[in-house]
């Protein structure tokens, strides 16, 4: 009679789950695609026209509802958006002021998936030194937030 070899049971395939993309897409959960498409339109333009009327609104106002205390924003700006631009800021400003569920960077960094170690609350520290705005931070801090900036 042969004697059978009965092979030695196999580890489970290791599954490496990345907790940051698994939080990231459990905020998404907590938005509507309008909500989210309008925060992303409004980082858009201020990523492409931080320099213009419309981008520097758009900047501004990210800015206020990322820290309106070191970052005020006047109403009377969004009389600069267009009809599009304006759409996405009132989504934005009632979905943050009605149902935040996080900060408008984590917000950010879920729909666009930013990796860990990086974030778009550098990117808007940024924004706003390059915007000598009051309340900026410091210039020896800018290498540092540029490494980290989504």
């Amino acid at each position: 009679m042969l004697a059978t070899q009965i092979a030695a049971p196999q580890a489970a395939p290791t599954i490496q789950v990345d907790t940051r993309r698994a939080y990231q897409l459990a905020t998404l959960a907590h938005y509507s695609q309008q909500q989210q498409e309008a925060a992303l339109h409004l980082f858009d333009a201020g990523q492409r026209m931080l320099d213009t009327g419309g981008g520097g609104t758009c900047g501004r106002l990210l800015l206020g509802i990322y820290n309106g205390d070191r970052f005020p924003f006047d109403l009377t700006d969004l009389r600069r958006l267009d009809d599009r631009l304006h759409d996405a800021a009132m989504t934005v400003l009632y979905m943050d002021s009605r149902s935040t569920y996080v900060e408008i960077h984590v917000l950010l960094d879920a729909i666009l998936a930013v990796p860990s170690g990086k974030s778009t609350g550098n990117t808007l520290e940024l924004w706003a030194h390059r915007m000598v705005l009051k309340g900026r931070c410091k210039k020896e801090c800018l290498p540092d937030l540029k490494a980290r900036a989504a």
